[in-house]
């Protein structure tokens, strides 16, 4: 099944045809979406810190220096975990609001692409993962927010890493359509694929789907809406490609000449 989302999708549009009251109602729910995960993602990672933060202060059986080394690294994964959650809310939030100002400049496709990868390649190379890259031989020119894009593109890796297996390959693709008018980064794995029901909610704020495997790494919702909300910021669009048993494509399309501001093509 292959799904594209773009700037028409009403959930997520940017459009400025949205009345002011449906703008204030929007926020208002996003609002209340956002203090209901806050409170339901936090939880966990801080009962776990203040369960080791307690067993480290335990005077009646302290911890021997390798339990203590443990019991930190709880702790130091826990607050990580917090640190992503609350940074993914608040992304989002101001992508909505439109309150983000993109950082545009012109930087190559190619350099994006390897950036994104290079930040991901310990934890691939930990699950005995392989990331593969292939680019055009010259520079793919586009005009955009290089840190903006490169979280997204990590965000799709992320993904494609955590459904991937242990040794398995993920394809990351840099092309440039013959017209020259759009550049497209695409992630491809060999996980379990995603089902049609779950392809129609993939961009659904909060949403998870059912191949999830939860623990630790499992998401909160938010990586795929923040990509989206990123590729339509830049007037483009993600495409997904995906059937169960065969895993799953993702691609950012975003114009070559940048967003359309104020109605001049960049």
């Amino acid at each position: 099944m292959v799904t594209s989302v773009g700037q028409r999708r009403l959930e997520d549009t940017f459009s400025g045809q949205r009345s002011e009251s449906d703008r204030l109602a929007e926020l208002e729910q996003l609002r209340t979406d956002l203090l209901s995960t806050i409170a339901h993602e936090l939880r966990t990672p801080l009962t776990a810190i203040r369960t080791s933060v307690g067993l480290l202060q335990d005077a009646e059986h302290a911890p021997d220096a390798e339990q203590r080394a443990t019991l930190l690294a709880t702790i130091d994964r826990n607050a990580l975990r917090m640190q992503r959650v609350v940074g993914e809310i608040l992304d989002l939030a101001r992508f909505r609001a439109g309150s983000i100002q993109l950082q545009l400049r012109r930087f190559d496709a190619r350099e994006l692409a390897s950036t994104a990868i290079a930040s991901l390649q310990p934890l691939a190379e930990s699950a005995g993962q392989r990331i593969a890259l292939s680019a055009p031989g010259s520079a793919t020119w586009v005009f955009g927010d290089y840190r903006r894009l490169e979280q997204a593109l990590v965000n799709l890796l992320s993904n494609a890493g955590k459904f991937s297996a242990r040794g398995a390959s993920v394809e990351v693709t840099v092309d440039k359509p013959a017209d020259g008018r759009e550049v497209r980064w695409t992630v491809s794995d060999h996980g379990p694929g995603i089902s049609a029901e779950d392809q129609e909610r993939l961009f659904e704020r909060f949403f998870v789907g059912r191949n999830d495997v939860g623990g630790e790494t499992r998401g909160v919702g938010l990586g795929l809406p923040t990509v989206l909300a990123i590729a339509q910021a830049h007037g483009g669009r993600v495409d997904v490609e995906s059937e169960l048993g065969r895993g799953s494509t993702f691609a950012i399309v975003v114009p070559a000449t940048g967003p359309d501001v104020d109605g001049d093509e960049r």
